[in-house]
């Protein structure tokens, strides 16, 4: 029985991954909520799931996380790596909004009436 199980462990191992980079020492990460997921409230549809960003300072062997701040103050737990995913920055950081005109759907905040309360 335990032989049984220890290849069906290795099958899985191979066969399931958890996510296709690993998550190193300096990658910035988002942490999920996972308070929300027991409540059965309308507030819940539009509350914030993810919160970060937040940069790795240590992975542990069993998947959990060691984060900090990005002002460098560190979490005082560690964050357990199902509840966490990486952060993909942007790579033009501050973009020209400027540029965009109304041929290309880019209507002003007054035209359009999606932006009126």
């Amino acid at each position: 029985m335990e032989v049984a199980q220890v290849k069906n462990k290795i099958r899985f191992d191979k066969t399931h991954r958890l996510r296709p980079k690993k998550i190193e020492e300096g990658d910035w990460v988002l942490v999920y909520d996972n308070n929300l997921d027991n409540q059965h409230k309308t507030t819940r549809k539009f509350a914030r799931r993810w919160f970060g960003p937040y940069v790795v300072t240590s992975a542990n062997d069993n998947a959990t996380y060691h984060l900090a701040e990005l002002d460098g103050s560190r979490l005082a737990i560690p964050i357990a790596g199902k509840r966490v995913k990486i952060f993909k920055k942007r790579q033009d950081e501050n973009p020209d909004l400027n540029d965009l005109d109304d041929e290309k759907g880019g209507a002003e905040p007054a035209n359009n009436p999606l932006f009126h309360i």
